[in-house]
C-alpha cells in the first residue's frame, strides 16, 4: 500500500508505530529496500550523501549495510550538515566507523563507470524557503553530477523539493530516479514531471494504521494494489462468462477511434466486443479487428433482450458533437431509466460533451457510471472552474452525482461516490496524444464487462495497464514519437504480468 499524505501525518503514523515497537521496523524495512536496488544497480562508485535527519541516518546504515552485503567496490560518504544542525548522524557516522565528509570539499578522482549519487539529504523534511547554505550544497551535488556523468537517485523526494506545496528551490537535485519509502507525499501530485522514473519501499504500513490516527488519504496505483483486485483467468470457463462489452461511437470525423478502442478492448479479456456505429466504418473497423461484431442501437425496437448480453456498454469515443450523436446520448439515457438489465456504463469523450448540454442529466444514470474526462470536459461538465478542482472537491462531485470519476491527466485521479480515491502518480509526455483516451476506454470497458469486476476496479487496473503499456512504448519508439497504437501493441505484456 503506497498512502498519499502530508508529511506531518506521516511523522505521526510512523511515530506511534515505533512507539509501539522495540526496534525500528520501519527504517529496517526501508533500509533493506533501498540496498535491493542499488545491488542490482551494481554501480561501480556510490557517493552517499547525508543530512542532519531520518534520511541521512538512513543513508548511512544504507551504506554500511551495503559494505558488509554488496559487491560494490567503491562507496563515499559525504555530508551537508551544517554547525545549527543536529549531530545524531556525525555520531552515527563515527560509530559505524564511517569517514564523513562535507559535499563541498569533493574531490573529482575517477569520472568512468556506472556512478550513483545517494540523495539522503532532507527528504519529507524539506521546505522553502531553502537554507542559503543548503541550496549552495545542492547546486555543487548537481554540478558534480554532470562532471562525474552520474545519476542521482534520491530517498523520497529530491533535496529541494517541498513535500507540502510542490514548489522546488532553484538547487533542487536533478534526479533520475526516486524511491519513495513507504509513502508519497502530497506535493508530489504538483508536478509529476519530476517523477516519472520512481521505486515504491512498501514498509508494511496498514490502512488500519492511517485510520486509527483519523488520518484523509488517498492511495498512489501500483503493481500490488492492482495484483490484489485482478482476477486469475480460470482455464474451465467459456468466453460467455467473461461478458461483452458494446463500444457506442465514431463517426466520418473520427473514424480511428472505435478502431483504437475495439482493439484494446479485444485483447483486455473481456469474452465479445461488439460495435455500435455508422455503416461507413464498418468495414474498417472489421478489417482491423476482425474479432468485433455489429450491432445495431435502434431505440425504436425493443432494446431489453439484445442490449441484455452486454455486462459493459461505453459510449463516446469519436462520436462527434451533432444531432445524431445527441440522439444516441439521450436515446441510452432513456433505455436506462426504463430497463432491469444491468450494465457497467463508461462516458468518455464526446458523449460527456453532449451531456455537458444537459441539466442534472447524471440522474438518468441509475446504473453503475464511470466518467472518464480530462480538465475542460470536467469543468464544462460540473460548471467549475480549474482552480476550484481539488481532491477533495471531486470527492463531493462524486458522492452529489453517485458517478464514478476518473479525471485524465499527468496524474489520473479514480474517485467513487464512497469517497474512495486512487491515483496513478506516474506522468509520461508520450501519452499526451491523439486515440490515448480512446485506448483506455477500450481497456476500461473490457474489463468491467467481467462480472468479477466492479466498473471502479475496472477503471485502477485499466489505468495500470494504460500507464504501463505507455512506459514500455516511450521505452521503445521515445516520448515524441511513440502513439496509440504503440501503445495498443504493449498492452498484452503487461497483463502477461499481472497473470
Amino acid at each position: 500500500m503506497i498512502p498519499i499524505l502530508n508529511p506531518a501525518d506521516i511523522k505521526k503514523i510512523e511515530n506511534i508505530i515505533n512507539l509501539n515497537s522495540k526496534e525500528k521496523k520501519l527504517q529496517k524495512k526501508a533500509v533493506k529496500g533501498v540496498v535491493n536496488i542499488l545491488t542490482k544497480l551494481n554501480p561501480s562508485k556510490l557517493i552517499i550523501v547525508v543530512g542532519a535527519g531520518l534520511n541521512g541516518e538512513d543513508g548511512l546504515l544504507i551504506g554500511n549495510k551495503l559494505e558488509k552485503e554488496s559487491s560494490i567496490n567503491e562507496i563515499e560518504y559525504f555530508h551537508s550538515i551544517n554547525s545549527n544542525s543536529k549531530s545524531n548522524n556525525l555520531n552515527l557516522a563515527k560509530k559505524l566507523r564511517i569517514d564523513l565528509n562535507e559535499i563541498n570539499k569533493y574531490k573529482i578522482k575517477n569520472k568512468k563507470g556506472n556512478i550513483i549519487i545517494l540523495d539522503c539529504i532532507l527528504g519529507i523534511s524539506g521546505k522553502l524557503p531553502m537554507r542559503p547554505e543548503v541550496s549552495k550544497n545542492l547546486k555543487f551535488i548537481n554540478n558534480l553530477a554532470l562532471k562525474l556523468d552520474a545519476k542521482i537517485i534520491s530517498l523520497d523526494l529530491p533535496s529541494g523539493f517541498d513535500p507540502n506545496t510542490g514548489l522546488h528551490d532553484k538547487n533542487t537535485l536533478n534526479s533520475s530516479h526516486i524511491i519513495f519509502l513507504g509513502y508519497q507525499t502530497i506535493g508530489t501530485l504538483k508536478d509529476p514531471s519530476l517523477f516519472t522514473s520512481t521505486s515504491h519501499i512498501d514498509l508494511g504500513i496498514k490502512e488500519q494504521d492511517i485510520k486509527k490516527q483519523g488520518i484523509n488519504y488517498t492511495q498512489a496505483i501500483d503493481f500490488n494494489l492492482v495484483k490484489k483486485i485482478f482476477p486469475k483467468r480460470k482455464d474451465n470457463l467459456y468466453k460467455g462468462k467473461f461478458g461483452s462489452h458494446l463500444i457506442i461511437g465514431g463517426s466520418d470525423q473520427y473514424p480511428g477511434a472505435p478502431i483504437l478502442s475495439s482493439k484494446s478492448s479485444n485483447i483486455s479479456g473481456t469474452g465479445h466486443t461488439s460495435i455500435s456505429t455508422s455503416s461507413s466504418l464498418l468495414k474498417e473497423i472489421i478489417n482491423e479487428t476482425p474479432e468485433v461484431t455489429n450491432f445495431k442501437f435502434d431505440i425504436s425496437k425493443n432494446l431489453d433482450d439484445s442490449l441484455s448480453a452486454f455486462t459493459s456498454i461505453s459510449i463516446g469515443v469519436g462520436l462527434g458533437v451533432n444531432e445524431e450523436s445527441t440522439k444516441k446520448i439521450k436515446d441510452l439515457m432513456y433505455y436506462l431509466s426504463n430497463t432491469n438489465n444491468k450494465h457497467n456504463i463508461i462516458l468518455d469523450a464526446d458523449a460527456l460533451n453532449v451531456l455537458s448540454g444537459i441539466e442534472n442529466w447524471w440522474k438518468k444514470f441509475k446504473t453503475p457510471t464511470l466518467i472518464t474526462p480530462h480538465i475542460g470536459e470536467y469543468e464544462k461538465l460540473f460548471n467549475i472552474k480549474k482552480s476550484d478542482i481539488s481532491l477533495e472537491s471531486i470527492k463531493t462531485v462524486s458522492k452529489n452525482t453517485n458517478l464514478s470519476i476518473l479525471l485524465k491527466g499527468a496524474n489520473t485521479i479514480i474517485t467513487t461516490p464512497g469517497g474512495i480515491q486512487k491515483i496513478n502518480t506516474l506522468a509520461n509526455g508520450g501519452m499526451s496524444k491523439p486515440g490515448m483516451g480512446d485506448v483506455l476506454t477500450g481497456v476500461i470497458g473490457s474489463l468491467a464487462s467481467n462480472s468479477s469486476i466492479n466498473v471502479e476496479d475496472a477503471a485502477i487496473i485499466a489505468t495500470y495497464v494504460h500507464s504501463q503499456s505507455g512506459l514500455l512504448a516511450k521505452e521503445k519508439y521515445g516520448s515524441t514519437s511513440m502513439t496509440a497504437s504503440n501503445v495498443i501493441s504493449f498492452i498484452p505484456q503487461v497483463f502477461k504480468i499481472l497473470e
